[in-house]
């Protein structure tokens, strides 16, 4: 299976450097991955320098200042980093509120967005799906689910399932399980999902490296990888790998 990991973070001034994450993918088998900046740093120099050095092989988000009139957007975009983190509610304090948001859709970037069931049943969300519906979203961490978390708190993820530009990221299980790993009792909302969005619109991302403080980089895939034995071979290779490399347009490497 080859298998893509749709969330890391790296840095030189905060978590870890790139090659530190290639020494827990190659020892887990994941072939590819995303970066997504991490909050509060809107210098996305690094995470371009590396997608050029390693041709192929990674994705980004990038995060740029919340009073950018696309300026900074297209100019990452053209060193290579073809996605950005919005929230799910997010409105720019520039002239243009929507700015990040439009640029993104004119630029055909994939939006990465950190969200709570709130954040995502708000007005601001639903404008910004009625305004571009062609835009690619992907709903970070299993959409906010956290552990002792209500199914009925949850029910507004699902119910986003009907927008087809939308997809999903399955986490780590320590996420939205009480610690420590092996986990028991393991809550429905990354069934639940499967049901709502089918294989084909969910992708895994570790979130490495905070996934270390939880179950550890091995286990955020290889528990999932388990949990979903059951389903064919054709579905985990859309939730491993497939869905995570059509949505951020990662060539196919063997």
């Amino acid at each position: 299976m080859h298998i893509i990991d749709t969330h890391c973070h790296i840095g030189l001034h905060k978590y870890e450097p790139v090659e530190t994450l290639l020494f827990h993918m190659q020892r887990a088998g994941v072939e590819q991955a995303v970066f997504i900046q991490y909050m509060g740093n809107t210098d996305n120099a690094y995470l371009a320098e590396t997608i050029a050095a390693h041709s192929g092989k990674f994705a980004a988000a990038m995060l740029v200042p919340p009073d950018d009139d696309g300026s900074a957007i297209r100019a990452w975009a053209e060193q290579g980093i073809g996605g950005i983190r919005l929230p799910a509610n997010f409105r720019g304090t520039g002239s243009d509120p929507l700015a990040h948001w439009r640029t993104a859709n004119e630029l055909g970037l994939v939006v990465s967005a950190p969200s709570s069931p709130a954040s995502l049943a708000s007005a601001e969300f639903a404008e910004v799906l009625g305004l571009f519906p062609n835009l690619s979203i992907v709903i970070e961490h299993l959409g906010g689910a956290k552990p002792g978390m209500a199914l009925e708190e949850f029910e507004p993820v699902l119910a986003l399932a009907t927008h087809e530009n939308l997809t999903i990221k399955l986490p780590g299980f320590g996420e939205f399980c009480h610690l420590p790993h092996p986990f028991r009792d393991v809550p429905v909302f990354a069934d639940r999902v499967l049901e709502a969005f089918s294989p084909r619109r969910v992708m895994w991302g570790s979130d490495w490296p905070p996934a270390s403080s939880r179950e550890g980089y091995d286990s955020s895939l290889s528990f999932p990888m388990d949990y979903f034995a059951d389903l064919s071979a054709d579905e985990r290779a859309w939730i491993f790998g497939k869905t995570a490399q059509r949505t951020w347009k990662l060539p196919v490497v063997y």
